[in-house]
């Protein structure tokens, strides 16, 4: 049988077809193929990675709708938590004329002028209100001496002890026993931004009866405002705000149940500019 010319040529081409794919295959396609996994290596440990981060098991089957709605959750929690510490920025920094006196150069004549000002004030206050106040409570007004390595700070001191004792005398308190500011102010300024918080603590030691307590303890965190707004004593104008750090309270005495005896600690906070 003889066979045609044709089918030689055809059968001679597909060795040589086959010869050439393999070629190809060989020189072109084995290294893109082996370059496009190499490429894919990143790829494929970070997906690992988020399948861990996310907690998963199943590293083919990751949600990215639960991905993109978590993080839609978290910018909302993050603009919330900025927009909360902006307010609280607001409610802790004291009035613009004590921190005009922080900021200035500290003047001593000045600050004891205030100082004794103050005290004088308090002590007609208490008299028209009817509140006793031991003696020695003004010789434990905030004072400047050798010590004090924050001389600016005295103002806000003074600010949130005069704030503490005149809320109190003006919540009829029956008596003020006794005032201690803890020499905090000895302390050297911070030699980096991040304690931007400086802490003052004032404590006090009063009598009265457990409704005027219950008041002078709600106005502390106050301001004048909110203070006339929640049906509270009246307050001074510039009143800043002051927390309750330690408190305890205890009966009068068994047959004066609606007497308390009451040891307070405060503290106000000034933000560092």
């Amino acid at each position: 049988m003889k066979i045609p010319f044709s089918e030689y040529q055809r059968r001679g081409i597909v060795p040589i077809a086959g010869l050439v794919l393999a070629v190809y295959y060989f020189t072109v396609l084995l290294p893109l193929s082996r370059r496009s996994e190499k490429l894919d290596e990143p790829v494929q440990k970070a997906w690992q990675r988020l399948s861990i981060l996310l907690d998963q098991t199943n590293t083919t089957a990751i949600d990215f709708l639960h991905i993109t709605n978590q993080l839609t959750e978290t910018r909302q929690a993050l603009l919330a938590l900025d927009k909360a510490k902006q307010q609280a920025t607001a409610h802790l920094q004291p009035g613009a004329a004590l921190r005009a006196k922080m900021h200035a150069d500290f003047a001593l004549v000045e600050y004891e002028n205030e100082r004794s000002r103050q005290m004088e004030e308090l002590a007609r206050l208490a008299k028209q209100e009817q509140v006793a106040v031991d003696p020695a409570v003004f010789a434990n007004y905030p004072e400047h001496t050798a010590d004090v390595r924050q001389p600016h700070l005295l103002w806000a001191a003074l600010s949130f002890t005069d704030s503490l004792m005149q809320t109190a005398v003006r919540c009829k308190v029956t008596a003020i026993l006794a005032l201690d500011t803890p020499p905090v102010l000895t302390n050297a300024p911070p030699t980096n931004a991040i304690e931007r918080l400086a802490e003052i603590p004032v404590q006090i030691e009063f009598t009265g009866f457990a409704t005027n307590a219950e008041k002078l303890l709600l106005s502390l965190p106050l301001r004048a405002d909110e203070i006339r707004a929640a049906g509270l004593p009246e307050a001074i104008t510039n009143k800043p705000v002051l927390f309750i750090d330690r408190l305890v309270v205890q009966k009068q005495s068994a047959d004066k149940l609606d007497e308390v005896h009451v040891w307070l600690r405060a503290v106000g906070f000034v933000l560092r500019e």
